[in-house]
């Protein structure tokens, strides 16, 4: 396990049964408001609560839909969720190797390979017995950091203009949702937004959304995505309304922001191991491979850039010419 804890290989199994119990669910419950005030001092941030929808009573669990910055939205997701939860987490390397990984490992956890089929599937029907048992799955469902994301095209996916310099929630996986149908139980969104000037994190719990059987998967993906894409947007504005020029007197923003994303990065690294967190590897494995790819101009008519003119060509400098 890249010399990481030999317990990961127990978490890693892909038995439901063998990391997996009712009498755990249940446990993890009883204990979860005293780790969640253990979580809160694990940040340097400090948590203020913008709003909770209230929640309503079900016997099946529920889906919290968290979006994904940094390391910190484990520890402050599970306070603005303010319920127990069974977290789901794609990154073996950093579980019982720091204190947030153990602290994840006795608040409820679901962990897998995100690059591995196998250990997805596995996932699912691990967060399916969990929600049939009562308790509630946290998901960060944009699959990796929303940081560092240029829309290139990589082996997984093709070049798109879903970049984190351009939307405030990167596309998700869909698995919830289809999870969500199947079970007949409710999504909850929820959004942290982080003002590193006050070194405060915002969090809101929104309302539910349900996705009944005749629902069509990919309209409640894109349904729940603009959400949290509102509620992200309106606690910017409410708490970070900043004029540029009164931030920007000694750096510029994308000096403070590469700056910002190195830290970020950096507080994940293990040396002691020899781990080191990729931000762009993040991306290639965890981006979610369902968003509607859009074809960028620099790439559609990139070809022309080493094509010499000729009369015989001219055409092909036609954008008219490329709709299909």
């Amino acid at each position: 396990m890249n010399g990481t804890s030999h317990s990961v290989a127990f978490l890693c199994n892909d038995g439901v049964e063998n990391t997996l119990s009712k009498r755990g669910i249940v446990t993890r419950k009883l204990f979860a408001p005293l780790l969640r005030m253990v979580y809160s001092t694990q940040t340097g941030y400090k948590i203020v609560i913008d709003s909770r929808a209230p929640l309503r009573p079900s016997k099946k669990g529920k889906i919290f839909a968290v979006n994904h910055r940094q390391a910190d939205d484990i520890v402050i997701g599970a306070n603005v969720v303010n319920r127990s939860g069974y977290i789901v987490f794609g990154n073996p390397d950093l579980v019982l190797e720091t204190t947030n990984g153990l602290g994840l490992w006795a608040y409820g956890m679901i962990l897998l390979y995100r690059n591995r089929k196998t250990s997805r599937k596995a996932a699912y029907e691990k967060m399916k017995f969990v929600l049939q048992h009562g308790g509630n799955i946290i998901i960060y469902p944009e699959g990796y950091w929303n940081l560092d994301d240029d829309g290139s095209a990589d082996e997984f996916h093709d070049a798109d203009g879903h970049n984190s310099e351009t939307r405030l929630i990167q596309d998700i996986n869909a698995g919830i949702l289809r999870l969500a149908k199947e079970i007949g139980c409710e999504i909850i969104p929820v959004v942290l937004h982080y003002d590193e000037y006050k070194k405060t994190c915002f969090g809101r719990r929104g309302k539910a959304i349900l996705v009944e059987k005749e629902d069509d998967i990919f309209e409640k993906k894109d349904e729940l995505v603009d959400a949290m894409q509102t509620m992200a947007y309106e606690l910017t504005e409410k708490y970070s309304n900043y004029r540029r020029c009164e931030i920007e007197k000694e750096k510029t923003l994308a000096e403070q922001w590469n700056e910002l994303k190195e830290t970020l990065r950096r507080d994940c690294d293990i040396p002691r191991i020899g781990y080191r967190l990729d931000l762009q590897d993040e991306k290639r494995i965890g981006k979610a491979r369902v968003a509607h790819p859009v074809t960028l101009s620099e790439v559609a008519f990139g070809h022309l850039d080493t094509i010499e003119p000729t009369i015989q060509n001219a055409f092909l400098w036609s954008r008219d010419a490329h709709i299909f």
